[in-house]
């Protein structure tokens, strides 16, 4: 279960007992939790007992994909779908009527007190507990080209942890990390703080992630409906592979095998498009995947995937412009004027943006039909492309 407090007390453990996960302080003799050490500079990692190594060596390292982006959606839309799969014993005890908070705020406060050292990504939740009392997750992912988990890494969450007993010291925490590229290694990271004469010992429960490659039955299994177990099947087959034709040839049953399983439409094209920012391809292989997804599936399933939207709006761009371009020239025949030409590729860029917000965010909000009819050839263009990536309406036109 979830530990009581954190009050601070001698010769006393305190955690998470479970055979799959736990994060616990334990110490010796009189260790009052000064904190001296949060201050100190960090010199990087140096042989001792907390390093732990592992090794990944099937896994390509890919640095065109997002990483932290993707995963920080994924947690944030499938947070109970994770525990579920990785600490089901901690999922049992959490009320899941209650939604998770988020606390951006005070994770900034944490990360102002203890310096990063590398690419991560952390997250701190409020939870509600099935007792009816609060409780904070601290959820840490580690993308780490060296496979290799450091003592600063996990002296740095011993310092979050140590921040944060301070400030809730009547609620249960967890500390957890997801290690991206570690296929073999402990369930359990320790980070131990000697004194003089005393010694303070935490532990954390991690996923070696790059490990579940040997899952890949029991992700399948679970997957059709669980959306968590489907961006870590993309996220093995990214680190798997190279952008070439092996990726494409497990993107294409990924994305078959999606559009069959019990996902809602909003969660299919959610999973759809953190498959495609992970599992990139070339432009080529790209466009052969939408092509061959097209014929085999249908469109109907394929609404607001990355890497159709790119094909589809260099198709309609082409499309679209030609268009203008006809009707331009035929006003400017009729009106004599040359000018004709250049309202027709307006009027063309005009309708292909409104064709892709659509598409995207369903129906034109009054200010954006408005910023559209005022706007040039070249803006319309650029929004244009600015849809590909917007998360919102407004970001199409922020650019």
């Amino acid at each position: 279960m979830f530990p009581s407090h954190c009050g601070h007390r001698p010769m006393s453990t305190r955690g998470l007992s479970s055979p799959y996960g736990s994060s616990h302080l334990s110490w010796e003799h009189d260790a009052a939790l000064c904190r001296p050490w949060l201050r100190e500079p960090d010199s990087g990692p140096k042989p001792s007992p907390n390093s732990r190594h592992g090794h990944a060596g099937i896994f390509q390292e890919n640095t065109t994909s997002d990483f932290d982006g993707v995963w920080k959606e994924t947690l944030q839309a499938w947070l109970p779908e994770c525990l579920t799969l990785f600490w089901p014993h901690i999922h049992r005890q959490i009320d899941w009527s209650v939604p998770p908070t988020f606390l951006h705020q005070e994770l900034q406060r944490l990360l102002r007190i203890v310096k990063q050292d590398a690419k991560r990504l952390d997250l701190l939740i409020q939870l509600r507990l099935k007792t009816g009392g609060p409780a904070l997750l601290l959820l840490h992912l580690e993308v780490e080209a060296g496979h290799i988990v450091s003592l600063a890494f996990s002296k740095r969450i011993f310092q979050y942890r140590i921040v944060l007993c301070d400030k809730y010291p009547d609620q249960p925490i967890l500390s957890c990390a997801i290690l991206l590229d570690r296929e073999n290694g402990p369930e359990f990271e320790t980070y131990v703080h000697g004194g003089y004469g005393d010694r303070l010992t935490f532990e954390f429960p991690v996923v070696n992630l790059a490990g579940w490659r040997h899952r890949v039955a029991e992700l399948e299994a679970v997957a059709p409906t669980n959306p968590f177990a489907v961006v870590v099947l993309a996220q093995l087959e990214c680190r798997a592979t190279k952008p070439d034709t092996t990726r494409l040839a497990s993107k294409l049953k990924l994305a078959r095998a999606l559009g069959k399983w019990d996902h809602g439409p909003g969660v299919r094209e959610k999973v759809f498009r953190i498959i495609d920012s992970l599992l990139t391809l070339p432009q080529h292989l790209d466009d052969l995947f939408i092509e061959t997804l097209e014929q085999s599936e249908g469109a109907a399933m394929l609404p607001q995937f990355n890497s159709i939207e790119r094909a589809l709006l260099r198709r309609e761009n082409k499309a679209g412009m030609q268009q203008g371009l006809q009707q331009g020239k035929i006003e400017g025949i009729r009106e004599g004027k040359i000018e004709g030409i250049r309202e027709g590729k307006v009027v063309g860029a005009s309708a292909l943006l409104q064709t892709q917000l659509q598409r995207k965010f369903g129906t034109l909000p009054d200010w954006a039909a408005i910023r559209i009819a005022q706007a040039d050839t070249d803006a319309l263009q650029q929004w244009a492309l600015n849809v590909l990536d917007a998360e919102r309406i407004e970001d199409v036109f922020e650019r």
